[in-house]
């Protein structure tokens, strides 16, 4: 055993490689931690970001066409308040119900059973001939987009090193508001040349499509598959896609460092976890109340002062348009940083920026001002949700997962659930623009105290030197 024994040696020092039994152990995580990103990488993550950019086309559809609607059957705008929050009621059940099932039957598998129904059911809200058939249909879309987005977040982020982790995924998550600042843009022409129903074959067709180029160019997670048995060939064979050179030893185990665990809902509360589940819960149903009451109704809010269709929608893109520069932003902050001391100034300017829209709206008829203004509150409002997420995918190890990212973003869906009722409920009762925009500031607000919970809750365990997996720095 001389030379394995020199060999297992050599390896511990660098945290890759233990002997246990004689046989050698080789920590699946720690080298990609300690490995550049490759392209293989690269296409991982751009193929989940496909994913994110067709569900986020599909979650924004409802809104792009709810004006042109509401004319074309004659609707109440209180009528297009559950039919809005039909989509992100089946995301919700999605995440906490379908999701969970990555962590055990893989992130790919779910992948490619919410792309498909994503698709048959965008399609199918197409030939809808009432309030009733819409709100069904897309409460079918939003359980496969409930499926989708946190696997393709944890798929993702089980392919970069942690160094990066935050950059990556909210950049891929990104994708999401990028899918409805394009929805922005199409429907507008896809609505006057082809009817409302162009947008939502649109919207079905990309994600079918997108499901075939999955079955064949992506990969399970490699994470994922280090800790099932029976697949150590796999795990060799893309190790040395990651880390070119790599070859595995005689008899190699792999293992995915982060600890074992059946993805349990109940295991988000083990191991210290508990307080940091719950402000995770919080702070996820606030931001996205605040992000969807704005998502769902700028359309509506700007056709109703006077601004043609196409550009009343198009509001709705620049808002989108902010969040993704803003979510890139504080990515690449929070891998430099840290999470807590990039989010909780991120959500107080985000409450801000909210409320200077109906400032904006009430004091001045410069539609580009008005427009720059959306923007700059896509940027707080869009960007803080997306780091939140980076958050979620570094707070649990690799056996939770999913788990803990689809009930953090399906409870946080309740808020997103409520807000286009509220909003029409706001609308219906007259408010102005100063006094519902004001109103909607608030939901960042009690993000930045959630954040901030959070926060002094890591350092506490971090000095009691509590084992959970979470960034640690203080503020």
């Amino acid at each position: 055993m001389g030379a394995n024994s020199g060999l297992a040696g050599a390896s511990v020092a660098h945290g890759y490689v233990s002997t246990v039994n004689e046989s050698m152990t080789i920590d699946v995580s720690a080298r990609i931690d300690a490995a550049p990103v490759t392209g293989f990488q690269w296409r991982v993550v751009a193929l989940c970001a496909l994913v994110a950019l067709f569900d986020g086309f599909d979650i924004q559809a409802m809104a792009l066409v709810a004006p042109t609607l509401r004319t074309d059957w004659g609707l109440e705008v209180t009528a297009l308040g559950p039919v809005l929050s039909a989509s992100l009621a089946g995301m919700m059940i999605g995440m906490v119900g379908l999701a969970p099932f990555g962590d055990r039957l893989g992130r790919r598998t779910l992948l490619l059973a919410g792309l498909a129904l994503v698709g048959v059911a965008a399609i199918a809200t197409g030939f809808a001939t009432d309030t009733t058939e819409l709100m069904l249909l897309r409460f079918a879309t939003g359980l496969g987009i409930g499926a989708c987005l946190p696997n393709a977040t944890s798929l993702t982020s089980e392919y970069v090193p942690a160094p990066r982790r935050a950059f990556f995924v909210t950049m891929m998550y990104s994708a999401v508001p990028l899918g409805a600042v394009l929805g922005g843009w199409l429907a507008g022409p896809l609505i006057a040349a082809y009817g409302w129903p162009a947008v939502f074959f649109a919207g079905g067709a990309g994600p079918l499509l997108l499901g075939g180029f999955i079955a064949l160019g992506l990969p399970e997670s490699v994470r994922f598959l280090a800790g099932q048995p029976g697949q150590q060939a796999k795990v060799a064979a893309l190790l040395a896609k990651i880390e070119p050179g790599f070859e595995a030893p005689v008899g190699a185990q792999f293992v995915a460092g982060g600890g074992g665990g059946k993805g349990s809902v109940r295991e988000l509360f083990t191991e210290a976890r508990a307080l940091l589940t719950l402000m995770l819960w919080t702070v996820f149903f606030f931001s996205l109340f605040g992000m969807y009451v704005l998502a769902s109704w700028l359309p509506t809010v700007f056709s109703g002062i006077g601004w043609e269709m196409a550009e009343a929608i198009r509001t709705v893109s620049w808002f989108w348009l902010g969040g993704i520069f803003g979510g890139l932003v504080a990515g690449a902050l929070i891998d430099r940083f840290g999470a807590y001391r990039v989010l909780v100034p991120g959500f107080v300017v985000a409450a801000a920026c909210t409320a200077a829209i109906g400032l904006a709206v009430d004091s001045t008829d410069n539609g580009a001002l008005v427009l720059m203004v959306v923007l700059i509150a896509g940027f707080g409002v869009v960007g803080a949700q997306l780091a939140m997420t980076a958050l979620a995918a570094d707070l649990y190890p690799t056996s939770l997962r999913s788990t803990g990212i689809g009930w953090g973003l399906g409870v946080g869906r309740m808020g997103a659930v409520i807000s286009p009722i509220a909003g029409g409920y706001a609308l219906a009762a007259g408010w102005t623009s100063s006094f519902t925009f004001a109103a909607a500031a608030v939901p960042p607000l009690v993000c930045a105290v959630g954040t901030l919970v959070m926060a002094r809750a890591a350092r506490v365990h971090a000095a009691r030197d509590v084992p959970v997996l979470i960034p640690q720095e203080s503020l």
